[in-house]
This record gives C-alpha cells, structure tokens and sequence, in this order.
C-alpha cells in the first residue's frame, strides 16, 4: 500500500514540473495555415498509402492465383485465331501488257495497307459497294472503307449514283481532305498541291485556310499558302480519260439496252437523250446476250461501242462532244 502511494505521488510530481515547465516557456506561436495545411497532407498520403497497402495483401494472393490459372490457360492450349477480313478487292489491272508488280485480279486488299503503282493503273471495289480507281505513278493506304490516305498521285472515286447511298468516302492529303456526297470525283496530289475535280455530284474540302464546296463541273484547288484556285472542267473533258481507261467491265448478260447506255454516258461523262418515247421503250425492253466480260469502255471509242450493241436494233444513235442522242430508226 505505501508502495502505491509513492508511486502515485511520483507521478503527480513529474506532472507538476512539466505544467510548471509550460508556464515558464509562455505562450505558444499560433502554427501558419500554410504549415497546418502541409502536415494534413502529408499524414493523409500516409494514410492512404497504408490502406492501399492492406488492399493489396488482401488481394494479392487470389489475384496471383488467377494470373497463374489463366497464364496455365494460355500456354495449354490456343486461343481461337483472329483474321482480318479485307475490305477491297483488285477488279482491274491496266499494265500496258508488262507485269504490275504485286497486285493482280482478285488479290484482297486489307485496312492500313499501303499501294504504290508504278507504270501501271488499278480499279479497286471496295467492301461498301464503292469503286477506286488509281492512276500510274500513285501512293495511297487504304485506311477503312471509308477513308483513304493520299501521299502522292491520282485518284478517282465512283460512290454511286444516289446521295443517300451507303458507299461514302473521306480522302486525305497533307494539305486538305475531301469527302464526296453522291459522286464521281477526281483527287490529285502532286507538287505539294491537292485538287479536286467534280464529274458529278457534290464534294466537301476542307483545308487549313477553311471549308469548301465543289460541284458537278468544278476544280477546286488547295494549295500549301492556304491559297485557293476554282476553275471548271466538264464532266466530259478529255481530263477524265485516264480514269475512263481504268472502268471496269461491263457485264451484258441479263442486262437491257437502257442499262448499257446509261453505264457509257455516265463513264464518258455525257448526257443520255432519247429523241422518243418509243426509242426509250425499246431500250428498255431489248435484253442483251452473250459474254464481253472483257468489255471496257475505252476499248475503242464511243460511238463505236454503241453501234456495236445496238447493230441488231432498230434503234439508232448520234454521239457528240456532250450528248449520246438515241431515236428510232426510220422506216
């Protein structure tokens, strides 16, 4: 019981020297906001860092497990393969009778994958029902099926006939892009220049220097200075015959008259007239027969391929600068 009660007064007299101690060091400087605020943070970090510790003890060891479950997965047996499909296909190669170098009827094309032609031209179509078409001397990667990187050369797209059609198309230079509404349209990109041509149709460019619209018959082009040309080039103009050496064939078999010639109006770039409703009705009704599935438009000029299909008609024709003229043959 004594011991106790040394003990306890001991520890009353430690008491009393440290309040005693307090007194005689006065009051103490309040502690800055900007201290306070940093002392706060620092134990707030440790606290967190002390959790997050307890955290990954705690999960440690199943997720360990599960790595090692699925690691002895991978290496048991094989995952299932993964193909990329492509996205176009080789439909012409125009090689001047000499070998193109990589690229031949039927070969696929895939997404990112680039294509260089030399001397040679190529027709693509593409997934989406749209058609490329690319000029000698041309670099471009065909990004999607939808967008399409020009580096250097000559392009021309067919995105069908309606505005509102699934096959659309962005191209990209390094000075601008064009995006097609319904059309047939040309993209060059040579010397540092990127011009659009226009055959039918509407097309959407955009630059650095702003936004643009070229329609059917126009020719916009960017240049690197942001400068901006528009001059006018018809859709039947002699500038096109490069991609009209590029049309694929056209299939006969099943087809009526009216179907071929609107096919070579619209890919030389004239305007289909019947002098007629009775001209028309025969078009429409004479189904054509047999097999010229190497049948180009430029395999000899127009008026030539015309005759050739409507020789066993009565039907007769007249084809000018800018207009196939179709009537009745006269009694």
């Amino acid at each position: 019981m004594a011991k106790h009660e040394r003990s306890g007064n001991g520890a009353s007299d430690a008491n009393d020297s440290i309040a005693e101690l307090v007194r005689l060091a006065g009051p103490r400087p309040e502690v800055p906001p900007q201290v306070q605020q940093r002392v706060h943070d620092a134990v707030h970090a440790e606290w967190r860092s002390a959790l997050r510790q307890r955290r990954t003890l705690r999960w440690g060891v199943p997720v360990a497990l599960a790595a090692t479950v699925i690691l002895g997965v991978a290496l048991s047996s094989r995952g299932p393969e993964v193909r990329i499909a492509p996205i176009a296909t080789v439909a012409l190669v125009d090689a001047n009778d000499s070998p193109a170098k990589g690229l031949s009827i039927g070969d696929p094309i895939y997404p990112g994958e680039a294509i260089a032609t030399d001397d040679f031209g190529v027709a693509l179509t593409v997934s989406n029902g749209l058609l490329l078409r690319l000029d000698a001397g041309t670099e471009a990667t065909l990004d999607s099926s939808e967008e399409l990187t020009l580096h250097m050369g000559r392009i021309y797209a067919d995105t069908g006939q309606g505005i509102y059609g699934d096959s659309s198309i962005t191209i990209r230079t390094s000075v601008g892009s064009a995006t097609d509404i319904g059309t047939l349209f040309a993209v060059t990109h040579l010397d540092g220049d990127m011009s659009v041509a226009v055959r039918e149709g509407r097309v959407d460019v955009s630059g650095s220097g702003g936004s643009y619209t070229a329609e059917a018959g126009d020719m916009l082009t960017l240049k690197p200075n942001d400068d901006v040309v528009f001059d006018k080039v018809p859709p039947y103009d002699s500038a096109w015959k490069w991609a009209e050496a590029l049309a694929p064939s056209f299939e006969i078999e099943n087809r009526t008259i009216l179907d071929f010639l609107k096919w070579v109006a619209r890919e030389t770039g004239r305007e289909l007239v019947f002098e007629d409703d009775d001209a028309r009705i025969a078009a429409m009704g004479n189904w054509l027969r047999g097999s010229v599935s190497d049948f180009t438009v430029s395999d000899f000029p127009t008026s030539e391929a015309i005759e050739s299909v409507l020789a066993t008609t009565k039907l007769e024709y007249r084809v000018d600068e800018r207009r196939i003229v179709i009537g009745s043959a006269s009694q």
